[in-house]
This record gives structure tokens, C-alpha cells and sequence, in this order.
């Protein structure tokens, strides 16, 4: 019997694409623990598929990378192995598979919407110029649009 629950319906927004206006009082009133250093990334270990050679080296790179523990990465080694297993079966990856490997890959927070599900929100360094230029596309409509 499987003790995973998924999350009910879509991952929440990010807390700046949120409509609720109104911070609830107990906004920031938990205590962040700190933990110390992140370990340093292992070598992988195994001969492994292109894909997932290239899946490590990004994980060592990427931010959550910085956060993780030895054992996260022992976990990681241990998905993706489990990820080169399936991908260099000489068969076509089923649904099953496919589907123990994006979940093994969710546990480690490689994607954005287990993020914001956990309440990690990463921001992007500097402006993004394609928000910049939709902002001032619809300020000018807005400018051009007459009341009734």
C-alpha cells in the first residue's frame, strides 16, 4: 500500500501572482532553522545515459543543489540510477516507470510547482524585459481605452 498522497488541484501561485491583498497575522511568524553548509556534490558513480549524466552536472549547478544535504544527494544518486536503469532498457520506458522517475525527481524539488506546494519561491535575478514590455503594452491600452 502506497503512504504517497497527491496534492489536491493546481499547485498554488507564487506569492506575487496572488489576488489575496491582505497578509494574514500570522505571516512571518515562524522561525527559520538554520541548518549549516550544503555538502559538496559526490561524483555520480556509475556509468550512466547521456541524459542523465547531464541531469547531475545541472543539479550541481542549480540552486537546489546549494541546499542539499549529503543525504539528498545520496537520494539523488539513487533516482538517478534508478532513472539510468530505465533509460538504457532496451525498451521503451512505460508509464510506470516514467511516473516513479517524475516523482522521485518531485521528492528532491527539482520541479517548480512542488516548490511553491512546499512554499519555496526562487526570484529571478534582474528584469525580465518580455514583463517589462507586456506591462507597457497594456498601460497603453489602457491610455487608449475611452469610458462610457
Amino acid at each position: 500500500m502506497s503512504t504517497y498522497s497527491a496534492p489536491r488541484g493546481p499547485a498554488p501561485k507564487p506569492a506575487s501572482q496572488r489576488r489575496r491583498r491582505t497578509i494574514p497575522e500570522s505571516y512571518g511568524a515562524a522561525e527559520p532553522t538554520v541548518a549549516g553548509q550544503a555538502a559538496e556534490q559526490p561524483p555520480l558513480g556509475f556509468d550512466a545515459h547521456e541524459l542523465v549524466v547531464d541531469l547531475w552536472a545541472a543539479l550541481g549547478f542549480s540552486v537546489e543543489g546549494q541546499f542539499y544535504s549529503a543525504a539528498d544527494w545520496q537520494r539523488a544518486r539513487w533516482e538517478l540510477w534508478y532513472a539510468n536503469a530505465v533509460m538504457t532498457a532496451s525498451q521503451v520506458p512505460s508509464a510506470n516507470q516514467w511516473t516513479t522517475i517524475q516523482r522521485g525527481l518531485d521528492d528532491l524539488l527539482v520541479s517548480p510547482a512542488v516548490k511553491r506546494r512546499a512554499g519555496i519561491e526562487l526570484r529571478r535575478t534582474g528584469v525580465d524585459a518580455d514583463v517589462v514590455a507586456a506591462g507597457e503594452m497594456v498601460d497603453g491600452y489602457k491610455r487608449s481605452l475611452k469610458s462610457v
